[in-house]
């Protein structure tokens, strides 16, 4: 099937679990039970990424412009499903997946190899960001750096700029804000997509903050706003189509916190959050954020 946005209502329809015990689950409030982990997979038709992706596997001479992009549209789902349902019942399937494709790539020549190589490295991101969601940082790291020596050897800037991304998202998780700054960095300058740029451009200035180079953050969250007021009019890429003209508020309320500004921090937190469809907003990636509310109001 094609998904998009499951609500909370129509997975308990598929699934015939109780609403309100599977949005207690997807919230982090109760811990599921390895029977509704399936059905969630069951219901959100991943058995079928699999299959495509095994396929693939075993005719790597037969990949073309078609099959990338089936692939591709396959790894997209499973971004989507992880929204919803967490990464529990898609880790399995997206290592599987990563090494299928790290697989095939290695057998693959031709005209489709660098599109291929792009899915590859996204593959090893999202398999990398799962266990980020269940703080496996080692492992996470590794396929990380297997994205960006995917991403080099196609010489594609905006997915090394990702993977940097997540590297800086892990070094933020543990408070090692030299290696924040130095991945945003690398990931500021590598990326050419705006929406990206602001969102790298504002997680370092958050770690020169943090590290008390505040005249530093300053000065690049002034170059971050004034870029996120030209991206404003560019759509987000299909790799990121979670990135709205909002959701930028986001990293940048997180500036402002750092610099303690609560109220220009909580307002732009607030915006941020407030434009999330409903059924994301307690997904597991948008925890920091809420936290960061919480902190902002507080204050």
């Amino acid at each position: 099937m094609t998904r998009q946005s499951v609500s909370v209502r129509e997975l308990a329809r598929r699934t015939h679990y109780d609403p309100a015990y599977i949005s207690r689950a997807l919230r982090d409030l109760q811990r599921p039970s390895e029977a509704l982990l399936r059905a969630l997979a069951d219901a959100l038709d991943l058995s079928d990424d699999d299959d495509r992706v095994a396929y693939a596997a075993r005719h790597p001479g037969r990949i073309d412009a078609a099959g990338v992009e089936a692939l591709a549209a396959s790894l997209a789902a499973q971004r989507r499903a992880d929204d919803v349902v967490g990464p529990e019942p898609l880790i399995g399937a997206a290592e599987a997946q990563q090494e299928a494709l790290a697989n095939m790539l290695r057998e693959t020549t031709g005209k489709h190899r660098d599109a291929l190589g792009a899915v590859a490295s996204q593959a090893s991101q999202f398999a990398g960001w799962l266990h980020i969601e269940r703080n496996n940082y080692p492992r996470a790291n590794a396929l990380l750096n297997e994205a960006i020596d995917l991403a080099d050897e196609i010489d594609d800037g905006a997915l090394a700029a990702q993977a940097h991304n997540l590297k800086g998202n892990i070094a933020r998780q543990r408070q090692q804000w030299g290696a924040v700054h130095r991945n945003f960095v690398a990931a500021y300058t590598s990326e050419s997509a705006l929406r990206q740029k602001v969102v790298n451009g504002a997680q370092a200035a958050s770690a020169l903050a943090a590290l008390n180079r505040k005249g530093e953050a300053e000065h690049l969250l002034s170059e971050v706003e004034a870029l996120r007021d030209k991206a404003a009019d560019r759509p987000p890429p299909s790799t990121a189509y979670w990135l709205t003209e909002e959701w930028m508020s986001l990293p940048i309320g997180h500036v402002h916190l750092w610099l303690g500004r609560h109220r220009d921090a909580a307002e732009h937190l607030r915006t941020g959050l407030d434009s999330l469809p409903p059924e994301h907003r307690y997904a597991l990636w948008t925890r920091d954020a809420r936290e960061a509310l919480e902190e902002a109001e507080a204050g």
